[in-house]
């Protein structure tokens, strides 16, 4: 049976990190992401509805 330890590396990605033009998802507003897990722009990050996040719930 092998050691469940054997497995323990990080996964690694399907894609490269590409920038890209993307729609932020709270203002709609055009910004260049640095990854694809990025939807929301740096102005909106900044605001208050960002950081509290019982807003969100």
């Amino acid at each position: 049976m092998a050691s469940q330890s054997a497995n323990t590396k990080k996964p690694t990605f399907d894609r490269d990190h590409e920038r890209k033009g993307r729609k932020c998802l709270m203002c709609e507003q055009e910004f260049t992401s640095n990854h694809y897990g990025e939807r929301v722009c740096q102005s909106c990050k900044s605001t208050s509805a960002w950081r509290d996040s019982s807003i969100a719930a």
